[in-house]
């Protein structure tokens, strides 16, 4: 073989393997991919709290998939809701399951925005699709989707609010009811030491969860622990703070007080549980 030959051959070799890497980066940008960092629907504030809530590693923990069909939890201000509606909207469905209106007479102003919450998805297809339901839960009155239609039901940082508002049975059984067989209950909750001395009130009066009890009451109703991870552990939140997890940011409820020692320290420590739903 001439030397011509033998660089040709070298020369066509590479860019072979080169075409193989770029296709692999191509296919390794996969939906869950796009969702959270190549998407419109996304603020610059969002964005930011990646590093934190870690949305791409959790979402391929509990193995949701553009064609599932995920009930989401108080969806809140929509920072998880702008990463699954759009991975959903086109082969999967989105449901939001915002808190109940009727638990929130005290708060008129909060309970009309609840309120109006199906209509604001029925009202932007663009982002949720065609086929995506907003609704509440509990529900007082039935349930929220069919029974047994549910891959997901996805629970974030809200399992604290359950249990001061006495809504935490109705909502975890509700839960059980529209998951598919084996379909998955996700959760991620601010987390509290399993040295803490206070009762289950106070934990949650603090933002937070014992992860050995939250995994004791799940079970309790209906679902198996499968796996957990510590994607969104924090070792340095030391969780003793004057305003509980509320203290941290984002909400920095101290305001300026101290505000630079719990930037750094960051958001809060959270668990993340992946159960299934079992036979009762």
């Amino acid at each position: 073989m001439s030397r011509h030959a033998y660089l040709a051959g070298i020369i066509l070799l590479f860019s072979t393997l080169n075409v193989k890497s770029v296709s692999a980066t191509s296919t390794e940008k996969d939906a869950i991919w796009h969702a959270v960092h190549n998407n419109t629907y996304r603020t610059m504030e969002e964005l930011k709290r990646d590093k934190y809530r870690n949305p791409e590693e959790v979402l391929r923990f509990f193995d949701i998939k553009e064609t599932s069909q995920v009930g989401e939890i108080a969806p809140g201000k929509g920072w998880y809701t702008h990463i699954l509606a759009p991975l959903l909207k086109d082969k999967g469905k989105y449901v939001g399951l915002q808190h109940n209106p009727a638990y929130y007479g005290r708060r008129p102003e909060l309970a009309k925005t609840l309120q109006a919450y199906p209509e604001k998805v029925k009202n932007a297809p663009e982002l949720y699709g065609n086929n995506a339901i907003g609704s509440w839960l509990p529900s007082l009155k039935g349930l929220p989707v069919d029974e047994g239609s549910l891959d997901f039901v996805f629970i974030t940082r809200t399992l604290h609010h359950w249990q001061n508002q006495g809504r935490l049975e109705l909502g975890l059984k509700q839960s059980w009811q529209i998951l598919k067989d084996k379909g998955v209950l996700a959760i991620v909750q601010h987390r509290e030491d399993e040295s803490y001395s206070g009762d289950r009130k106070a934990s949650s009066d603090r933002g937070r969860w014992k992860q050995s009890d939250l995994i004791n009451v799940v079970e309790s109703l209906g679902f198996k622990l499968v796996a957990s991870s510590e994607i969104n552990a924090n070792p340095k939140d030391t969780k003793e703070y004057e305003k509980g997890v509320w203290t941290l940011p984002p909400s920095l409820a101290l305001k300026d007080k101290d505000k630079a020692v719990y930037t750094a320290i960051g958001e809060s420590d959270r668990m993340t549980l992946k159960f299934v739903k079992v036979a009762l």
